[in-house]
């Protein structure tokens, strides 16, 4: 896919197609259930914007130069919401269609407590924490 993101051959839209139907379905595979950390969603972004910046290409500066892009710059020219803000939506989705189940095993996993002795060290991320962020998230936005 290197070669055809930085092809001149093809046009910036059909390599935004490209990107939005092919690759990026394949780096979300089942991203509705993962319990993402943070150091998680900086190597998505950073896959996110190593691509762009193939589709976009470098840019000229005053001096004839070519520099790379900036990551903003690469957020303008995209113009659609980045991969993490992708996640938290398919991830909120998810918690919907579970939570509308019923009596489905799904639900009953997520609601019930186990009665294990928890391990040393700091408690793993949940998934069920991961989308209360999201959902407050989500409300922060909303008063602004």
């Amino acid at each position: 896919m290197s070669r055809m993101f930085s092809s001149r051959l093809l046009s910036k839209a059909t390599k935004e197609k490209l990107y939005s139907s092919y690759l990026r379905p394949i780096v979300m595979y089942a991203c509705e259930t993962w319990s993402t950390t943070q150091g998680d969603e900086v190597k998505l972004l950073t896959i996110e914007r190593k691509v762009l910046r193939k589709i976009y290409g470098p840019v000229r500066n005053q001096f004839g130069e070519y520099e790379r892009r900036k990551n903003d710059e690469l957020g303008r020219l995209y113009n659609k919401p980045n991969i993490c803000l992708f996640l938290k939506a398919k991830r909120l989705e998810w918690a919907g269609h579970v939570w509308r189940a019923g009596g489905s095993v799904i639900r009953n996993v997520l609601i019930r407590n186990p009665t294990k002795k928890r391990p040393r060290g700091r408690p793993r991320q949940r998934w069920l924490d991961r989308v209360k962020k999201d959902i407050s998230d989500t409300d922060e936005t909303k008063r602004l």
